[in-house]
């Protein structure tokens, strides 16, 4: 993990970005999500060398003065799995969302996001930072994929 650098992006990255997201079939759904996220919002990186191998994103919901933050597209290549990446990601991510808010003279209050019922994996690495699980969500991005809905209290 030495070569692993984590780091907020830049405009720079766009192009390396909009090959992380591949996932997306829609290309413009991805070119204005990247460009939304580069401008108005924080997107986590990690790089080894010059090659993203894990993202998580994450913007402040409704008024900045509530204090609260959602994470998404928590997500690290395959090959990097296992490497303590996501971990990395997490621990620079939270900081980042405290220098924020202290940036800011606010209190963050919460961070939350939704993570799929199956994925053990992220649910672990969520719980080993403080997340609670606070409730199932329900079908929200799939008909058949049941999504959890998670909580990291900062008081």
């Amino acid at each position: 993990m030495e070569n692993i650098k984590i780091a907020l992006a830049s405009k720079n990255d766009k192009k390396q970005l909009l090959d992380f997201f591949q996932h997306y079939k829609i290309k413009t759904i991805i070119q204005n999500r990247i460009d939304c996220y580069l401008s108005h919002n924080f997107t986590v990186m990690a790089k080894d060398k010059d090659k993203i191998v894990g993202i998580l994103q994450w913007y402040v919901k409704e008024d900045p003065k509530a204090g609260v933050v959602e994470f998404e597209e928590i997500c690290v290549s395959e090959n990097y799995r296992g490497r303590g990446i996501g971990s990395l990601l997490m621990e620079y991510a939270v900081r980042s969302v405290r220098n924020y808010f202290k940036k800011n003279k606010i209190e963050p209050r919460k961070i939350f996001l939704f993570v799929n019922e199956e994925n053990k994996a992220g649910r672990g690495l969520y719980e080993k930072y403080g997340f609670k699980l606070i409730s199932e969500a329900g079908n929200l991005f799939s008909d058949t994929e049941k999504e959890l809905l998670y909580c990291l209290n900062f008081y």
